[in-house]
Formats: C-alpha cells, structure tokens, sequence
C-alpha cells in the first residue's frame, strides 16, 4: 500500500501480513488480530494494529473510490459507444463539481476559496477546448487525407474502370458525411 509508514505489521511474512489484512477486511477486532499474532509467535500491540488498521483502511477507501470513479466512466462510455475516455473524464469531472456546488449549504460558501474553484473551472474548460480543436483538426487530416487518395489514386482508376471508381467514390463520401 503506497503513502504508508512501514510498521511491526509490514515486517511480517506475507502471509500474516495478508491474513492481518483479512482480518481487518472481515471485521475482526484489534485484539483478535493481536491474539492470532501471538499464536504465530509475532508480538505486536493493540496500538500498532490500530495504526497498521488506520492506513490500510485509508489506502482501501482509496481504492474503492477509484474504482467507482472508473466505474462511472466506463458506464458513460457503454451509454455513449462514440464517446472517448477524455470526454467521459471530463464530464464525470463536471459533474462531480457541479453536484458538490449545488449541494453546498450556505455556511460552505464562506469556507469556498472562490480563487481555487475558478481555477479548476477555468482548467475544466481548458481541457474541453483543447480536446474539440484536437478533435475538429484529427477531422480536418482525415478529410484532407481522403481528398488527396481520391485525388492521386482515382485519376488512374477513372480512366481504367469508371464503374468501380464511382462506386469506390460514393462509399467514402458516405462514410466522410457520416461523421
């Protein structure tokens, strides 16, 4: 577990250590786990498991916050298939800040430091612009790229088979407008 003083606990084989964490994850109390040491010939305090506890449970919540924020942007982008993963990010995003906003009660207002809110505002919208001018110019290369291959190759293919360069022709523009 990253962030995490190294203790009695972490020094332990493996496999205590991971049935320690076990233990903690199952709900046992600090003095079982004190006990379950001490049948393992390990002394260890009630104090350094509550610690040891403390972290561990610190770096778990952590974890499971990840987990759901990955979670919702994977829903998000199974809801919207077209959608990428820097747009999810950035609505998820957006709509972290604006709940945390509108359930704000008055009294939080004033523990708000306006400057940090608009500037993580401010790097929100940066981050959107950027992504729809990468976007709008990926749209444009292709385009352009689209262009110069009928331009190049279909001259030849005009003059040797006009039947399969208009078919060829109509298939990339319908491909080229649906986007």
């Amino acid at each position: 577990m990253a962030n995490r003083k190294h203790s009695k606990i972490d020094a332990l084989p493996d496999e205590l250590r991971l049935a320690v964490e076990d233990m903690l994850m199952t709900g046992s109390t600090y003095n079982d786990i004190v006990k379950f040491l001490k049948e393992n010939e390990q002394s260890v305090s009630i104090a350094a498991v509550c610690r040891y506890a403390r972290a561990f449970n610190a770096n778990l919540e952590q974890l499971r916050m990840a987990n759901e924020n990955f979670r919702n942007m994977m829903d998000e982008i199974n809801r919207y298939p077209d959608l990428d993963t820097t747009e999810a990010i950035i609505r998820i995003a957006s709509g972290n800040m604006f709940n945390r906003l509108a359930n704000a009660k008055e009294e939080d207002w004033d523990n708000f430091k306006l400057d940090k809110l608009l500037k993580e505002t401010n790097g929100l919208i940066r981050a959107t612009a950027y992504k729809k001018r990468i976007d709008l110019q990926n749209k444009e290369i292709k385009d352009a790229a689209i262009d110069e291959m009928k331009g190049l190759m279909f001259q030849e293919m005009a003059k040797d088979n006009p039947q399969l360069y208009k078919t060829v022709v109509e298939y990339l523009n319908s491909k080229k407008n649906k986007e």
